[in-house]
């Protein structure tokens, strides 16, 4: 298993603050398609937990105050919290709260993120369970809204609305906004128009496995 990390921009001037780290397998198959089996099996936690150590050994290279944010599903941030392992204090961490975790499985991600001194990230907010209504309830730091949002927005009034409630939503809590799967300038343009402080996708730097440089 490798770990890549991925830029995470300020549209204010598209300089990068930071990264999201991401897993690679070996097999070729996608995370998606280990994390779903793992699920199945009831193997989800161990797999994350060790999808997580491996990040953090990655993560020595990062440079001093990196953000690096990476994922959990609810049962694990149960479980780090359990471990009692610090996240190393040279850096910024961000816990992205899956949106496939159910919500009775994610009452304490707040707290939790709060007590390991990480951010909370709400990841693919507008699919599954990442809805307004988790929104409101865990008050993250960060909302990121599901690349689908982009891909949508512009042929969809469904899309635009629910972008529109989402992105309310943030502002009431007082999080910022991250747009996920940004290509195109165009797409840049629609994320700045939805008051989104930062961006992630393609247009601004594919995984890599080194820290991408500042611009």
């Amino acid at each position: 298993m490798a770990v890549v990390f991925q830029p995470i921009v300020d549209l204010r001037d598209d300089s990068v603050v930071g990264v999201e780290a991401l897993s690679r397998f070996a097999d070729g198959r996608s995370p998606e398609e280990h994390l779903g089996e793992a699920r199945a099996a009831g193997t989800l936690v161990a797999l994350e937990l060790s999808l997580l150590a491996d990040i953090r050994r990655a993560a020595v290279a990062l440079s001093d105050g990196s953000l690096v944010t990476c994922n959990a599903s609810g049962p694990t941030f149960d479980a780090l919290e359990q471990e009692g392992e610090g996240f190393d204090p040279r850096l910024q961490w961000g816990l992205e709260l899956s949106e496939l975790t159910a919500p009775a499985a994610c009452t304490e991600a707040r707290r939790i993120s709060t007590a390991l001194g990480c951010l909370l990230l709400l990841d693919d907010a507008g699919a599954a369970h990442s809805t307004v209504e988790r929104i409101l309830e865990l008050r993250p730091d960060i909302v990121k809204l599901d690349r689908a949002i982009v891909a949508q927005y512009e042929d969809d009034p469904t899309t635009r609305a629910l972008a529109s409630r989402l992105c309310d939503a943030a502002r009431a809590v007082g999080a910022r906004i991250l747009v996920e799967g940004i290509e195109t300038p165009r797409q840049a343009v629609l994320a700045r128009r939805l008051g989104a402080q930062y961006a992630q996708g393609f247009l601004f730097g594919r995984p890599a496995p080194r820290e991408p440089d500042p611009t």
